[in-house]
Protein backbone atom coordinates (compact mmCIF):
# COMPACT_ATOMS: atom_id res chain seq x y z
CA UNK A 1 0.00 0.00 0.00
CA UNK A 2 1.37 3.69 -1.23
CA UNK A 3 -0.22 6.36 0.73
CA UNK A 4 0.66 9.93 -0.93
CA UNK A 5 0.76 12.88 0.86
CA UNK A 6 2.96 16.47 1.47
CA UNK A 7 3.73 18.95 4.25
CA UNK A 8 3.90 17.95 7.84
CA UNK A 9 4.97 13.84 8.42
CA UNK A 10 1.95 11.81 9.15
CA UNK A 11 1.54 7.78 10.40
CA UNK A 12 5.53 7.79 11.74
CA UNK A 13 4.49 4.98 13.70
CA UNK A 14 1.83 2.36 12.48
CA UNK A 15 -1.29 1.53 13.99
CA UNK A 16 -2.53 -2.39 13.71
CA UNK A 17 1.01 -4.11 14.40
CA UNK A 18 -0.73 -7.05 14.34
CA UNK A 19 -0.79 -8.16 10.48
CA UNK A 20 2.06 -5.35 9.64
CA UNK A 21 5.05 -6.66 7.23
CA UNK A 22 6.67 -3.95 6.32
CA UNK A 23 6.16 0.01 7.18
CA UNK A 24 8.30 3.01 6.78
CA UNK A 25 7.81 6.63 4.85
CA UNK A 26 8.44 7.50 1.34
CA UNK A 27 10.61 10.53 0.88
CA UNK A 28 12.14 13.13 -1.58
CA UNK A 29 15.39 11.94 -3.31
CA UNK A 30 17.29 14.72 -1.07
CA UNK A 31 15.62 12.80 2.12
CA UNK A 32 14.34 16.40 3.39
CA UNK A 33 10.73 16.06 2.23
CA UNK A 34 7.96 13.42 3.37
CA UNK A 35 6.16 12.42 0.75
CA UNK A 36 4.02 9.54 2.29
CA UNK A 37 4.21 5.89 3.67
CA UNK A 38 4.75 2.78 2.22
CA UNK A 39 3.37 -0.26 3.75
CA UNK A 40 2.95 -4.48 3.75
CA UNK A 41 0.11 -5.20 5.47
CA UNK A 42 -1.79 -8.75 5.59
CA UNK A 43 -5.58 -7.51 5.45
CA UNK A 44 -8.91 -8.64 4.58
CA UNK A 45 -9.31 -6.21 2.15
CA UNK A 46 -8.49 -2.81 0.70
CA UNK A 47 -10.84 -1.23 3.54
CA UNK A 48 -8.55 -2.54 6.25
CA UNK A 49 -5.43 -2.27 4.41
CA UNK A 50 -5.81 1.26 4.72
CA UNK A 51 -7.07 1.24 8.47
CA UNK A 52 -3.31 1.35 9.06
CA UNK A 53 -3.30 5.13 7.88
CA UNK A 54 -4.75 8.10 8.83
CA UNK A 55 -7.71 8.70 7.03
CA UNK A 56 -7.90 11.79 5.69
CA UNK A 57 -4.28 12.80 5.31
CA UNK A 58 -3.53 11.41 2.32
CA UNK A 59 -4.02 12.83 -1.73
CA UNK A 60 -4.03 9.25 -2.62
CA UNK A 61 -3.89 5.69 -1.12
CA UNK A 62 -2.68 2.61 -3.55
CA UNK A 63 -3.72 -0.53 -2.39
CA UNK A 64 -1.94 -3.19 -4.09
CA UNK A 65 -2.61 -7.00 -3.93
CA UNK A 66 0.56 -8.64 -2.88
CA UNK A 67 1.84 -12.15 -1.53
CA UNK A 68 5.03 -12.95 -0.21
CA UNK A 69 7.49 -13.67 -3.65
CA UNK A 70 5.96 -10.73 -5.10
CA UNK A 71 2.79 -10.73 -7.86
CA UNK A 72 1.10 -13.60 -8.93
CA UNK A 73 2.24 -13.75 -12.62
CA UNK A 74 -0.17 -13.27 -15.27
CA UNK A 75 -0.46 -16.39 -18.02
CA UNK A 76 0.69 -15.20 -21.64
CA UNK A 77 -2.34 -15.05 -24.20
CA UNK A 78 -2.74 -18.07 -25.31
CA UNK A 79 -1.48 -19.91 -22.55
CA UNK A 80 1.83 -20.49 -20.87
CA UNK A 81 4.67 -21.33 -23.63
CA UNK A 82 7.63 -23.10 -22.68
CA UNK A 83 10.98 -21.97 -23.80
CA UNK A 84 12.74 -23.48 -26.34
Amino acid sequence: MLGFGEGQAVDLAPRGRDELIAYGPLLSDDGTAWLGTAALVRAAGPDAARAVLTPGRYADVEVHRWRFGGRQALPAEGGLRSAP
